[in-house]
């Protein structure tokens, strides 16, 4: 059976209240979160209230990064990928012990992005349909899809069981994902945080 991560993107204040849902649930998920920001379309993160960014990680729930300030990496000189790159990880490891994973903005990488993020994380997520059932075995090049695709997950799994994990992605409909979780908790699916569910790959 396929396992499913439910990442969120961003790091809005919001995915904090989901955080605890899905706690309450017995569900990990992955946050990646923006860290040099504290607002981003016109939406406060959770980068202006750090000690939620703490209790989520006390929940069990994962963090990773989406980068300083969220920009195309694709369309930067090297040194500023690096830049984004390594100052986010650095935010992230005051949270965090051991690997921390990417999700790139607007799930744009390139050969140039993928050299550099090997650098600093364990893994990158990117989203759209590029490796969607990832079934390509690079760990930085994840595929994630919106939550719309779902009962083609589902049906792909009955199907097709060469998918072994498929990354849901997140952003502003929070309460969607515990919908979402509840419903996969409730046909029997493993949920894991998308670095433990690599290891399914």
């Amino acid at each position: 059976m396929v396992v499913i991560s439910l990442t969120f993107d961003d790091g809005y204040l919001a995915h904090y209240e989901a955080a605890k849902k899905l706690y309450r649930m017995d569900v990990q998920a992955t946050f990646f979160i923006i860290t040099g920001l504290e607002t981003y379309l016109r939406r406060r993160l959770l980068t202006a209230r750090p000690e939620l960014i703490k209790e989520i990680v006390d929940m069990g729930h994962e963090i990773g990064s989406h980068t300083d300030t969220h920009k195309d990496l694709t369309v930067l000189e090297p040194q500023e990928v690096e830049r984004e790159l390594a100052k986010s990880l650095a935010f992230v490891k005051r949270f965090v012990e051991g690997p921390v994973g990417l999700a790139y903005p607007y799930g744009s990488f390139n050969k140039e992005v993928v050299g550099i993020a090997k650098k600093y994380y364990a893994y990158a997520r990117t989203m759209g349909s590029y490796n969607r059932w990832n079934k390509v075995g690079d760990r930085f090049c994840l595929g994630g899809m919106g939550v719309r695709h779902l009962p083609e997950v589902l049906l792909r799994d009955l199907v097709d069981r060469g998918t072994k994990l498929a990354a849901l992605v997140f952003h502003e409909d929070a309460g969607l994902a515990v919908i979402t979780a509840r419903v996969l908790k409730n046909l029997g699916f493993e949920i894991k945080p998308l670095g433990e569910a690599l290891k399914a790959l």
